[in-house]
């Protein structure tokens, strides 16, 4: 069997077995959801504005979730009518609002980011080696659907002007000079609060030596 043969098989299997976790986390989603009285998009941003902390515009919640202007707007009108979220004015521009939650969408929030734990449990069942090699990979393939225009660009280490990949990271941990913190594998951050977007070329050199 040639490599391009073995390679496309390779790639449509990996395909469909993330096609199956998808399955199974829109499975679970709907199920939490429908027993909290919410849809997983309104569940969805209700994490999100925990995740952030500070108010968040509309158009902030739509780019971050990659949902339409007029579903993230409906989305948001729901959970204010449900008492979860409130806008107002924001601080930087008083013509503009932002969400933010409230103390009972706070609660609601913590509950939504817990229907996950399905999966955590599955993952948890690999050894240390095994769940530091498929984050890496994980990162790696969200970093590329970033630069396909597939999904939002996220507050990644890897693209942060204040992270230091190391080249081994078992050897010599990465660290990040704003926290002066030493990171595993599996300790670098998807989202990150004090992020800071590094200029291309310092992102292309990360993104070498961490893909090595």
């Amino acid at each position: 069997m040639s490599e391009g043969v073995y390679g496309e098989q390779a790639n449509g299997r990996v395909t469909h077995s993330l096609l199956r976790l998808s399955t199974a986390m829109r499975s679970q989603a709907w199920e939490w959801a429908e027993g909290a009285g919410l849809t997983p998009t309104q569940g969805e941003i209700l994490v999100l504005l925990m995740q952030r902390k500070n108010p968040m515009r509309l158009g902030e919640i739509a780019r971050e979730t990659a949902l339409t202007a007029a579903t993230t707007s409906d989305a948001v009108s729901t959970l204010e009518s449900k008492g979860l979220v409130e806008k107002r004015r924001a601080l930087d521009d008083g013509r503009a609002l932002a969400v933010r939650l409230t103390t009972r969408g706070r609660t609601s929030a913590k509950r939504a980011a817990q229907w996950p734990d399905f999966l955590s449990k599955a993952v948890g069942t690999l050894q240390g080696d095994e769940q530091a090699a498929f984050y890496r990979t994980l990162l790696k393939t969200v970093r590329q659907l970033e630069v396909q225009d597939d999904i939002p660009p996220h507050r990644m280490c890897l693209t942060c002007s204040h992270f230091e990949p190391s080249k081994n990271a078992k050897k010599t941990p990465h660290h990040c000079a704003l926290l002066k913190l030493n990171m595993s594998d599996t300790e670098v951050r998807l989202d990150c609060s004090v992020y800071e977007a590094a200029d291309a070329a310092t992102q292309k050199k990360t993104w070498k030596i961490y893909a090595q």
